[in-house]
């Protein structure tokens, strides 16, 4: 039976501590919303389908910790303390991978979200998963469709177009199948990424759809808020019952993405793959009128400071061009 009871952080100790043969790992920029899209759904189908999944950080452990202000953020509130310490990361799989390899044990199943293709870094482990649920709002590249199917092949994308803001939206439309109410931990962490990812629903941004909407009013009056950590994105409605003042908890996430003093400290490798997304032909994006060769690559860095105060980091010229040898680009 279910136990929506068991919260978000006690779930995530207990499979850092028994990790199951079902894997749910995110793209490999692992930005927020892979991270908690991994998390959340791992949470949503073993507590709620009876499922046995194992959310991993798709990032190392260090640069979650230092370089995901977002994504902390936002399990804090959700009533998860020093979160590093909690989650399985993209060395662990690679360790556990290792070992299986050595052992010849079965291959582990394995839900993509927010991406749809193994990331290159683990294209040498193809043989030890077998793709079987994908969760997604990018193009289809057509893989695994032998192992993944039907509604196990939740991919909302459609003529050029992401159906969804946040990966978050597709896990949020899956816990909504089951009977509220639902624990605020959960609530928090799908809510405050939908927010971030669709810029607190702003429609001039042209992010957000009415599948974002309709998850976050469905959030917002079917999760147990006064069972909530105290914060100061909660509030007090008329009838006395708790809600989520939506403006307040977007600001305290997205602040603590474009906080200065964060970017400030953070060195110009780092800086650089904060938020990197590598493009080539095969992502849907055209690049035979930018290269001869077509199997060329470029990448793309946010950086949320002045281009001035970037270049002027310490090291910038040779930390830049070591990054672009690194990622051959």
């Amino acid at each position: 039976m279910p136990n929506p009871a068991y919260s978000l952080e006690s779930f995530l100790i207990q499979r850092r501590a028994n990790p199951t043969n079902h894997f749910v790992l995110g793209n490999d920029a692992g930005d927020a919303d892979s991270i908690i899209s991994a998390i959340s759904l791992a949470y949503v189908e073993s507590v709620y389908f009876g499922g046995q999944l194992t959310p991993i950080v798709s990032i190392p452990q260090e640069v979650f910790r230092y370089e995901r202000p977002d994504a902390n953020v936002i399990l804090e509130l959700a009533g998860i303390d020093n979160p590093s310490d909690k989650l399985l990361f993209i060395d662990d799989l690679n360790e556990m991978l290792l070992s299986d390899t050595e052992k010849g044990l079965a291959s582990r199943s394995l839900t993509l979200v927010d991406h749809n293709t193994i990331n290159k870094s683990f294209r040498h482990f193809q043989k030890n998963f077998i793709v079987t649920q994908i969760v997604d709002h990018h193009k289809d590249e057509k893989q695994y469709k032998e192992t993944c199917i039907g509604k196990d092949r939740n991919i909302a994308f459609d003529h050029g177009h992401a159906l969804v803001a946040s990966t978050t939206t597709l896990v949020a439309e899956r816990l909504l199948e089951n009977s509220p109410p639902y624990p605020p931990s959960i609530g928090i962490v799908l809510l405050g990424t939908i927010l971030l990812d669709s810029v607190n629903l702003d429609e001039s941004v042209g992010k957000v759809t009415e599948r974002d909407r309709d998850v976050v009013n469905a959030l917002l009056l079917y999760t147990d808020w006064n069972k909530a950590v105290p914060s100061s994105y909660l509030k007090k409605e008329e009838d006395g019952n708790i809600t989520v003042d939506t403006n307040e908890l977007f600001w305290k996430i997205q602040h603590s993405k474009y906080d200065p003093v964060f970017w400030t400290s953070l060195s110009a490798k780092r800086a650089l793959q904060y938020d990197y997304k590598d493009f080539h032909h095969h992502h849907g994006f055209d690049t035979a009128h930018l290269w001869k060769n077509q199997g060329e690559h470029f990448g793309i860095s946010t950086i949320l400071m002045s281009g001035i105060d970037f270049m002027n980091k310490e090291g910038f010229y040779a930390s830049t061009l070591a990054f672009m040898k690194q990622k051959q680009i």
